[in-house]
């Protein structure tokens, strides 16, 4: 077979990537320090073996929807980009072998990840209350997901060229997957334990979506509920039908991939439709002059930062933030318990937003790496802390319009609460807003691949200053005043805060030391 040599080339090559094999120490990491949260929060009780297992399982499910669309969407962009598509097009290789090579070799690196996180999900084996067919169902939920991300992943990589378009399409295309797989899982499920009940009831999107989306991601982290339903078989048997139909999914996005693959292997002139889209939707038609006065401005005061905005992408994401944000509170404020139920909204929101900061700034290096534009700013007159400061007032101004609706409406919201507002959430937040690029920047310029970059950017960013403080403070109680009651909770706060600002100062300090003495890599960087 001629694709045989093709997968043995997709293998060699990612074995040779460092970040195959830290995808591994990241999922064993992640799974531990859920199940440390859990201890923390739930004690590790021989009862507590079911929900503990719960928790496992939709930490596992998150973390497939999260990478691998994320890993998958450059693998034939990339190839397109380099040229070497056409290379394989030379062989009797057809566009649906080029796209089963690839899938084959991401779908086993996300099956290394899922038998690396194996033994951390004996834990809940060992503490008891978890059966054999809990473990099944659980495996076969897990494979469904590879599937539908993986295919999502592969749509995407075949619809795009541009590396950043392809990671959008991926995580666009996993959301939608993801919701189908619940409403698809949740109706099958629904119709297959209400088939020998007696009173029969109306199964609907909603109910299905629900259902489907609490089974799957174990949100209750107990299962119980829907088995008392119906038996196992029964169970089996209605996701042996939603595996089937999972895999002939994944057969048809590949080989609707092959397909795009083969026809758009080559480089063509934009078509005319894509030439109106683009003059139309794309293309300043009001207050112009304003418009290139103010370019030229940003220009000429910032020109490190101009680069992040000078182009539609770049000021899509600062409008649409703004539209997001404009439009869900012209949903909500029309509701009159909003202002006093607010908070959890806000924190969505500010979730959200920091860590769209946060993939902005860890990719925002990557362009000038593969162009050489930053060897050509290292030898300008520009200073380190001058290069760091323009990118970071760029990225700034780009988020600054949606942080300050946020953080306006949030402070509004405040007034209306009875207790007065929770002041510590919104400092962590606002001083997220001002750190997260830091993080970014400095993992970006660190790390030779963007998805470690944006992981780390998140986790000693966002993760370790909500952790660190109560951690702390609970290694001290149980040392010295082991009588104290304590809750470890890690939630925002001052002291969280407060770490992050530090945390913060020592990226900058490093990222400084990293520009002037040139201690990054120079290579192509990796998506």
């Amino acid at each position: 077979m001629t694709v045989l040599p093709v997968i043995a080339r997709e293998l060699r090559a990612s074995a040779r990537q460092p970040f195959t094999y830290y995808l591994r120490v990241v999922g064993v990491t992640v799974l531990l320090l859920a199940s440390l949260l859990f201890g923390l929060h739930f004690g590790f009780e021989p009862a507590l073996g079911r929900p503990l297992f719960g928790a496992l399982h939709g930490t596992l499910f998150s973390a497939i929807w999260l990478l691998v669309p994320l890993l998958t969407a450059d693998c034939i962009s990339r190839e397109r980009r380099e040229g070497t598509l056409g290379l394989l097009f030379l062989t009797p290789l057809t566009g649906t072998d080029i796209v089963v090579a690839k899938g084959l070799v991401h779908g086993l690196r996300a099956i290394t990840l899922w038998l690396a996180v194996l033994p951390v999900l004996t834990v809940p084996f060992l503490m008891g209350g978890v059966s054999w067919s809990q473990a099944a169902l659980s495996a076969l939920v897990n494979a469904n997901a590879i599937c539908w991300a993986l295919a999502a992943g592969l749509l995407a990589s075949a619809w795009s060229k541009a590396w950043l378009r392809a990671l959008l399409v991926a995580t666009l295309l996993a959301c939608v997957f993801l919701l189908l797989l619940c409403a698809g899982a949740g109706w099958f499920l629904l119709h297959t334990v209400s088939a020998g009940r007696p009173g029969r009831f109306e199964i609907s999107w909603d109910r299905s979506l629900a259902a489907g989306l609490y089974i799957l991601a174990s949100v209750s982290q107990d299962w119980s509920s829907y088995f008392m339903w119906s038996s196992t078989g029964k169970m089996f048997w209605a996701f042996g039908r939603i595996t089937l139909v999972s895999l002939l999914v994944l057969v048809a996005a590949v080989w609707v991939a092959g397909a795009k693959t083969r026809r758009s292997w080559q480089e063509e002139p934009p078509s005319r439709r894509v030439v109106w889209a683009q003059r139309t939707f794309c293309t300043p038609v009001l207050w112009v002059s304003f418009f290139r006065r103010w370019m030229r401005r940003k220009l000429e005061r910032n020109p490190i930062g101009w680069l992040e905005q000078r182009t539609w992408s770049g000021r899509l994401v600062t409008w649409g933030w703004l539209a997001v944000l404009i439009s869900i509170y012209s949903a909500v404020l029309t509701d009159r318990q909003f202002l006093m139920n607010a908070n959890g909204l806000q924190e969505t929101m500010a979730w959200l937003l920091a860590g769209s900061m946060a993939m902005s700034a860890a990719g925002s290096f990557r362009r000038e790496r593969d162009s050489g534009v930053l060897e050509l700013l290292l030898v300008s007159p520009l200073g380190e802390n001058q290069i760091i400061s323009g990118r970071l007032g760029g990225l700034w101004s780009q988020f600054l319009p949606a942080a300050g609706l946020l953080m306006s409406v949030w402070a509004y919201c405040s007034t209306f609460l009875p207790n007065g507002s929770n002041v510590g959430v919104g400092l962590f937040f606002l001083v997220a807003f001002l750190t997260v690029p830091v993080f970014g920047l400095y993992f970006s310029l660190r790390c030779r691949n963007f998805i470690t970059a944006f992981l780390a950017a998140v986790a000693v960013g966002l993760l370790l200053p909500l952790v660190l403080p109560p951690a702390l403070r609970s290694l001290w109680l149980t040392v010295f005043n082991p009588s104290e009651d304590f809750s470890w909770a890690p939630r925002p706060s001052w002291g969280a805060a407060a770490c992050q600002a530090l945390l913060a100062i020592v990226c900058w300090d490093r990222l400084c030391v990293r520009l002037r003495e040139r201690a990054f890599p120079l290579g192509r960087t990796e998506a």
